[in-house]
This record gives structure tokens, sequence and C-alpha cells, in this order.
């Protein structure tokens, strides 16, 4: 089907909502209209919901940002950009949501475009157009989808004026402030698709007017970016084939299982306590970081130390950790479990599992040399494996 249902949703339940569906192969309107509020999204879903489903959201509660990286991208440099955008948010960051979009480099200078969203807030928009019915395919902030141009664009939605200045500089303003808006902005020329209110002094230009949601539909192509990354990625919808045969599948694979199993339980018998503290091990990875395929699980876990933060290099996530690698490169018995960066006392602190308490030993003394405080908890030895936690905070 090449029919799209484009449903743009508000702040709240109670917001009007509009829709449209869209034939992508010709370019044209299909069908369009406004809801008074979400509450009638269930009986649209039964006229319209076969068709698949991408929701616009106001750009007003997403925050694009461009955040400059220390280095090349890889995904343990990614995977810090909550430490580095911690201290900017007025939210705690465990409370919001960080969804990457592309990443730049310009003269040799990496950046990497971030969303920031509520997770609540986009867990409320999911779940009302779930329980109407939708399967939603993409979402996306509304005003991404205005026409790139030389000069910023805008056009009137819902009551709302979405300007777009840029790639990923957006804005979603309240027409009663959109004057006031304006007047603080002073930008020189605007483009806009809407038009014009005669109180509004500013300077611009009147493109051919259109239906908002169509304007914003025929830029769908021109991006891949979605909300709906990670645990909020669409599922994909299994084959109806294999549901009817899944429980026969399981069944044999079980079997084939313990089969294979009781074949090589002597092979391996004497290796069980090492196959005990990776399994562990693996599980534990898996545990924090669930959509990654484990690869090489000791040399992945390293990779974890590759993380990146600003400012004074002895006191950022990245100036501890780039310190703290080198060390335990010395101590190839020793593995990290889980590690935790508190940029607000420049203090890195973390689990570890040895092969003796040699290990932590050495690491304490080897970081003290280095003009780290360190702070060693209680060690314990458990199957014949020693765990502890060591803190380490940065030179002064």
């Amino acid at each position: 089907m090449n029919e799209q249902l484009i449903i743009r949703l508000g702040s709240v339940a109670s917001a009007p909502v509009d829709w449209l569906v869209w034939s992508a192969l010709t370019e044209e309107i299909i069908a369009s209209g406004r809801l008074t509020t979400a509450a009638e999204l269930p009986a649209l879903a039964e006229r319209l919901g076969a068709r698949p489903v991408v929701a616009l959201v106001p750009a007003c509660d997403v925050v694009l940002k461009t955040v400059p990286l220390p280095g090349k991208p890889n995904r343990q440099l990614l995977q810090a950009l909550p430490f580095m955008l911690e201290e900017d948010q007025a939210e705690d960051i465990e409370q919001l949501l960080l969804i990457n979009g592309q990443t730049l480099q310009q003269d040799g200078q990496y950046s990497q475009q971030v969303a920031v969203v509520r997770r609540a807030m986009l867990e409320q928009w999911l779940d009302v157009l779930q329980q109407a019915g939708f399967s939603v395919q993409r979402m996306l902030p509304d005003a991404l989808l205005l026409p790139d141009a030389e000069v910023p664009v805008a056009i009137e939605l819902s009551g709302q004026w979405l300007l777009k200045q840029g790639p990923w500089q957006l804005s979603c303003i309240d027409s009663s402030w959109w004057p006031d808006y304006l007047a603080l902005l002073e930008l020189p020329l605007l483009l806009s698709y809407s038009p014009w209110p005669e109180t509004v002094l500013q300077q611009h230009q009147l493109a051919p007017a259109e239906l908002p949601l169509a304007l914003l539909a025929r830029q769908l192509t021109n991006t891949s970016f979605t909300l709906l990354q990670g645990e909020y990625a669409p599922k994909k919808p299994q084959n109806k084939y294999w549901q009817q045969w899944r429980s026969t599948a399981l069944l044999t694979s079980a079997v084939l299982v313990v089969y294979l199993l009781t074949v090589a339980l002597e092979g391996w018998q004497h290796q069980r306590a090492a196959d005990s503290a990776r399994m562990a091990a693996t599980e534990l990875y898996k545990s924090k970081y669930p959509n990654e395929r484990i690869v090489n699980l000791k040399r992945q876990v390293e990779r974890k130390l590759a993380a990146s933060g600003g400012g004074d290099p002895n006191q950022s996530l990245a100036g501890l950790l780039s310190q703290l690698q080198p060390l335990l490169a010395q101590q190839p018995g020793l593995s990290l479990d889980n590690l935790r960066y508190d940029s607000k006392k420049a203090e890195l602190r973390f689990q570890a599992t040895a092969d003796g308490f040699q290990s932590f030993e050495q690491l304490k003394t080897q970081l003290q040399q280095q003009g780290f405080t360190v702070e060693q908890g209680a060690l314990s030895n458990i199957a014949g494996k020693v765990q502890g936690t060591i803190t380490m905070r940065s030179k002064a």
C-alpha cells in the first residue's frame, strides 16, 4: 500500500488532532480532517487504521541539540552522551530519552545530532495511538518536515506556528506569542507557507499556500529520522507460518540442546567453573546492554571505557577513562562489571571481578601513583573470584 496515514498529535490529549491520508506514489491528498480531541482516534482507526501510520508531535516538546564530540564517534562515545548533556537538563536525565540523529563532520570536527524528549511524553503519545488501534511506524517532531531553504521557513498549524531555522533547529510557538517571539529573534527574512497576519511586523515572503500536513508529508522521504528507536522501535511482524509451528520448533530445539549437552558433558566438565563465571559475566553484560550483540565479551567491556566528556581532561569522564584504560590492560585477570560517573564530584566508581586480591591492590597502587585519590571497598571471594568496588577521583 502506497498510502500513509499522518497523524499530528498535541502536547495533551485534549488538543485537536490533525490527520491526512497521503499517497507517496502520486504525492496527492486522499483524505484529511481534524479531530476535536484524541478521544476520537478509535473511530478514525476503524475507518483508516489499515494504513501505515506516521505520527507527528509538537516540536516544542522535543529539544534538538548538536553536541560537539571530542573525537571520531563510536558506539562507546555515543553511549556517553547522557553524561555530557546531564548538567544542561533541568530534569533528571533518567526521565529523558536521548535519540541520535546524524553524525556530522566539518573541518575535522565531529558533532552528533541529538533529540531530547521526556520518556513519559513519548510513551503517552504511543499509548494514545496504540490504544486507539493504530500501528505507528515512525514518529517525528512536526517542524522537522518543513522544507529546507536559505531563509527560515514557517507555517501555521492548529493554532501554532512551526518554524525551521536550520536542518536541526526547530520551534513551535502558540499563535498568541508569535509576534513577541519574532521580535526576539530579529530574523532578516522569513518564508511563510501560511497567510501572514497583518498585525505581525516581520519581513517575509509568501510561498504558495498549502495544507500544512500535505507540505510536511512531501518531506517524509528526505529524512530517515524517527523518535522510535531502541526499545521503542516498531516490532517487525512475525511470519504467520512460523507462528503456527513455533511450539513444535521450540520443542525440537529444546530436545536437540539437551542431547548435545549430554553428549558434551564429559568434555566440558573440567571447565565448568570457568564457563559458569563467563556465563555470569555474559548475563550481566546483556542486562546492561540488551540491544548489543556479544562477539568478544572481554574486548567489548574494555571498549565501554572509551566513553567521553568535556571540560578539564583530568576531571571529565573521558579524562578519567583514558587514564584508567591502560592500567586495566596491565591486569588481564580483572574485568569491569559496571561503572558510574558523577560529574559533580569528578568521580568514577566501578565494580570489578578479578582472579585474586592482588589485582585490586596493584590497580589501586597504580592509580595512586598516577595522582588519583582512591577508595577501595570491601573485597569478597565468591566461587574463586574476588569482587570489589573502587572509587577514583580526579587529580587535584
